[in-house]
């Protein structure tokens, strides 16, 4: 029911999860974005108002492993016809303005699960694009510890958290755009349950990155 719904800090929170090169046993560098989808979630309605996805086509590995091929489901056509990393942010930074979310009316928060895309991918790709991290991608909330907070689990993957919620997995896990689905009917569901939320997680963006003694591993 509605009864519970609290009022919340952001107009709507974008849900994001990167989809990347990768292959089994073999850490690539650099790491490339090739997925990179959002789901707009209205904090007032509840409503999914919106969706963006655009695959990406990676410069350094630009061929896809058998395993990320069938870990993700993303195919060497669906890259090789994708844009570059600079243009589909571009084109995300776009969806946002289209929705108000850039020009201040609205205020508004991205949401992954885990810190791994915002603080281990975006940092490492924008320097590999040549271009800063927009300030805009350089705080988000962790769905993980308000997820941890609220029903007094351990950390968990998006999985077990829909597990947890009755909530049955919909679509394919690591293809972005349905996880990215699933994390905003998590979101719903937690929301529904009287979560108010907050931002977990920041990146300073410096140029050059910050020295190693900074502790970077943090809240992974």
């Amino acid at each position: 029911s509605s009864s519970k719904l609290r009022s919340q800090e952001y107009d709507y929170f974008v849900i994001l999860d990167f989809e990347a090169t990768c292959d089994d046993g073999v850490r690539l560098s650099p790491q490339e974005v090739i997925e990179f989808p959002s789901v707009l979630l209205n904090a007032k309605t509840l409503e999914f108002e919106s969706e963006f996805q655009q695959y990406v086509k990676p410069v350094h590995h630009p061929k896809l492993s058998k395993f990320c091929n069938e870990l993700t489901g993303i195919t060497q056509e669906q890259v090789d016809s994708g844009v570059v990393f600079t243009e589909a942010l571009e084109r995300h930074q776009k969806w946002l303005a289209d929705h108000g979310l850039l020009d201040g009316t609205k205020s508004f928060i991205f949401v992954t699960c885990g810190d791994w895309d915002l603080r281990q991918m975006m940092p490492p790709q924008c320097k590999t694009s040549g271009i800063k991290v927009p300030s805009a991608y350089c705080k988000w909330i962790n769905i993980k510890f308000p997820f941890c907070d609220k029903y007094n689990t351990k950390p968990m993957g998006m999985a077990g958290m829909l597990k947890r919620l009755d909530l049955k997995l919909e679509g394919r896990h690591h293809s972005g755009i349905d996880d990215c689905r699933n994390i905003a009917r998590i979101m719903k569901a937690m929301l529904q349950d009287g979560v108010v939320f907050k931002q977990t997680s920041y990146h300073t963006p410096k140029d050059p990155p910050p020295p190693k003694i900074f502790g970077a591993k943090r809240g992974k």
